[in-house]
């Protein structure tokens, strides 16, 4: 009878333990929807400002959105300049202006 009761409580606990492990598949990375810009990029353009942000008007493109912590964008609005930067989404973050 003891050992009816030993075999059964092991048997108990190992399904208990089995329940416990669960087999999960690998973990995919998600796939992006755009291609992650890194690096430095120099673009050539006309500066112009809307609603508080700044744009980056190249010939025959749409004027992409520019940011920056270092150059002071507003001094810049209507000139032709050359900027570089890095992007963080679809902004281009100015490190500097020629």
């Amino acid at each position: 009878m003891k050992k009816f009761i030993l075999v059964s409580l092991v048997g108990v606990a190992g399904l208990i333990f089995a329940g416990c492990i669960q087999q999960t598949a690998p973990v995919q990375p998600t796939q992006q929807k755009a291609v992650e810009k890194v690096g430095d990029t120099t673009k050539k353009g006309i500066i112009s400002a809307s609603g508080g942000r700044y744009y980056l008007a190249e010939s025959g493109q749409t004027p992409k959105e520019i940011d920056s912590y270092a150059v002071d964008l507003s001094a810049y609005v209507g000139k032709t300049v050359t900027v570089t930067g890095q992007y963080s989404g679809d902004t281009l973050f100015v490190g500097s202006i020629e």
